[in-house]
Order: structure tokens, then sequence, then C-alpha cells
């Protein structure tokens, strides 16, 4: 049997006086990114890129809420990410934060693309 661990790497640092824990798992098929200031995995949507039939039009997504509040803004916050880092696989998205005005949420994004580059994708 030849299984492997994902690579995985955590962070931590204080976002808005909040202590703000982040988990990046890079398995085969998915890649699992978990960041939350209340020490508990919150909210999971899963996010994948459809297969688009017509090469001249934009990416269709699919964006799903498996776990916690079905809402708008966490179907956005998942997609915006998944585009940011341009992924091939699907994306499964936990979080659970204090705020999501812009700015907390674009300090959110930097801290999850400046930890990723520990892990190869």
């Amino acid at each position: 049997m030849d299984s492997k661990f994902p690579q995985t790497t955590t962070a931590q640092t204080t976002l808005n006086n909040h202590v703000t824990d982040l988990v990046i798992s890079n398995f085969d098929n998915k890649l699992f990114i978990s960041i939350t200031q209340f020490g508990k995995v919150g909210s999971l949507v899963l996010v994948r890129r459809d297969v688009n039939l017509n090469e001249d039009s934009s990416p269709v997504y699919s964006i799903k809420s498996l776990l916690g509040k079905d809402q708008a803004e966490y179907h956005i916050l998942a997609r915006h990410l998944y585009e940011r880092l341009q992924l091939k696989k699907q994306l499964l998205f936990g979080f659970a934060l204090q705020s999501f005005e812009k700015k907390d949420l674009e300090n959110i994004e930097e801290f999850i693309c400046s930890s990723i580059k520990k892990i190869n994708l």
C-alpha cells in the first residue's frame, strides 16, 4: 500500500486583534485550507472548476456549503480565494472568522497566500 501523508503547513498571526490559526493540507485531489479565529473548523465550503465546453466563455465554478451556514459571503470568499490561487484541483475551505469586512478579508487572503508558498501545489 503506497500511501503518503498530505503535505501540510500551519501558521498563526494576529489580524485585527484576533489570533488567527491557519492549516493548509495538500491532498492528491483537493487542497484543504482551514482558517479560524475561534479555534474551530467553522463552515466548510467546497469549490471546484467545472468542465467548460465553450472555450471562449469564462470559467464555471460549483460552490457548495458542506457544513455550517450557507451564506453568499462564504461562497464569494471561497471562490475568490480559489481563483486567486489558480487551482486545478478542488478546494475544501473551512473558516470561522470574527469579521467579513472587506479589509479583514483582504488581510486573511494575504495571510493564506503568503503561507501557501510553503506547499508544492
